[in-house]
């Protein structure tokens, strides 16, 4: 089998892999125009991570986010492959609630498959909470803990991440922080990392003994508990004008065909930024997490590797 090249240059026309051949399109289209990050930066980036990202989304079905002429000119979700397609590119298909239609999510099995969806335009990929042998039961559980926005006094909203105070991430983090405690009175060891925008998410495997509707139970139950103990900072209120400006806790989330953001993915932000796993010692100091782009987490991954290599 042929070693995928180490580095993509914008002279670099096909990546091979085995039988796999994927064109590589437009590498010097500017992704990112702050720091002037390219399509062919990009690519290497999701080439360097392959070897820890790939079995998060493994045998996953998955929703691409798209944006093919790079952060500042548009976006699109695309759940059903296209027709165009190569075959080597599997697909899982779902029947739609409304039994209007079936959805072929694709999958990514392997760095081929992974560069030729990523060379289409994908910066995000978003995958579903079961796998494909089981796709009713989810093995992983992921709470997706995102701070409302700041309101300023008297003059609209304080700027997110430099407003004196605690930031955005700090707010995520003491609610992550007593989430953790309870999780682990429950029997569990969750781990965490940055949404790679302004919040964290945790998560813990599960044993597949639930469906959806249990599984979401459940964790509306531990929602509701953690709330009432914390009134003044959390709420599952889902009327946003009823939060004022506490954390909303989200069960809603893990439902059959929801998706949650895996680890190692880039996020469409001026920085380039990464959802990024770190550590309960990391999360402790961390003020924003601008600092995992896709030019610094290769380097770190290799000396901290997989921190979530536990939920492959």
């Amino acid at each position: 089998m042929d070693s995928p090249p180490a580095q993509i240059t914008t002279s670099t026309r096909v990546f091979r892999l085995g039988s796999k051949e994927v064109e590589l399109t437009h590498l010097d289209r500017v992704y990112y125009p702050g720091p002037g990050y390219t399509k062919a930066d990009v690519l290497n980036y999701y080439l360097a991570v392959a070897p820890h990202l790939l079995p998060h989304i493994r045998r996953r079905p998955l929703t691409l986010e798209r944006w093919p002429e790079g952060v500042e000119d548009g976006s699109f979700f695309q759940k059903d492959a296209s027709s165009y397609f190569p075959p080597w590119i599997r697909t899982f298909p779902v029947e739609r609630k409304d039994h209007q239609k079936v959805i072929h999510y694709p999958l990514v099995e392997d760095e081929a498959d992974l560069l030729y969806l990523v060379n289409l335009g994908t910066l995000t990929f978003h995958s579903q909470m079961a796998r494909i042998d089981d796709p009713e039961h989810p093995d992983l559980m992921v709470l997706d803990i995102d701070p409302p926005e700041l309101e300023a006094q008297g003059e609209g909203r304080r700027a997110a991440q430099d407003a004196p105070g605690p930031t955005l991430l700090q707010r995520a983090a003491e609610v992550a922080f007593l989430l953790r405690e309870q999780l682990k009175q429950a029997g569990y060891d969750p781990v965490v990392k940055t949404s790679g925008k302004r919040g964290v998410h945790l998560a813990f495997r599960l044993d597949r003994q639930l469906d959806y509707d249990a599984a979401r139970a459940q964790l509306r139950g531990l929602f509701e508990q953690l709330a009432k103990k914390h009134p003044r900072l959390l709420t599952t209120e889902i009327r946003k004008e009823k939060r004022k400006g506490r954390v909303y806790l989200d069960a809603l989330r893990m439902s059959q065909g929801a998706t949650i953001v895996p680890p190692y993915v880039a996020r469409a932000t001026p920085e380039a930024t990464v959802s990024t796993p770190i550590s309960w010692e990391e999360l402790a100091f961390l003020k924003d997490a601008r600092a995992f782009t896709i030019k610094t987490v290769p380097d770190r991954l290799i000396k901290t590797g997989d921190l979530w290599e536990a939920l492959t």
